[in-house]
């Protein structure tokens, strides 16, 4: 269930769209052969239509809510653009964050650590970086990998 759940929103959808039009084809079918009006039956793919644009809504209104925050992107981005983590784990890099780092308040200085695992076909690893946010903008101040206990300083090469 919980992979259904991850899914992006547009394979949701049609993934009930495909299982509300499956249903919706039994009723059909059992109704032509009971004999029974075709009011209730427009009436039911009526229901049916706004199930699914109700659950389309739902769906991607819950997606933008969880779009990643201006410090997951920049340590998205710095991960998979950094020629020494490229060169330990290849490309292309991919990046997840255990946790959804807090916005706070856009005019808060704030610094914080985040830790984020980096994998690529030749391994993975575990990036520990040190953000900071002064006058609005994040910004990397010290970034290092860990592969396998071995630790490299990302900070320097970028």
């Amino acid at each position: 269930m919980k992979r259904i759940l991850n899914l992006p929103p547009w394979q949701s959808v049609g993934l009930f769209a495909a299982i509300v039009f499956g249903i919706y084809l039994v009723i059909a079918v059992t109704f032509q052969a009971r004999g029974g009006s075709q009011s209730s039956l427009s009436g039911v793919a009526g229901i049916a239509a706004w199930a699914v644009l109700a659950v389309a809504f739902v769906a991607y209104l819950n997606a933008w809510r969880r779009r990643p925050n201006a410090a997951e992107r920049l340590v998205t981005r710095y991960l998979t653009e950094n020629r020494v983590v490229v060169d330990w784990l290849g490309r292309p890099v991919k990046v997840e964050l255990p946790e959804r780092i807090g916005r706070g308040a856009s005019n808060d200085a704030i610094q914080m650590p985040v830790t984020a695992r980096a994998s690529g076909p030749l391994g993975s690893g575990e990036a520990h970086l040190t953000l900071a946010r002064v006058s609005g903008a994040w910004e990397v101040l010290d970034a290092e990998l860990d592969r396998n206990g071995r630790v490299v300083s990302l900070s320097a090469d970028k």
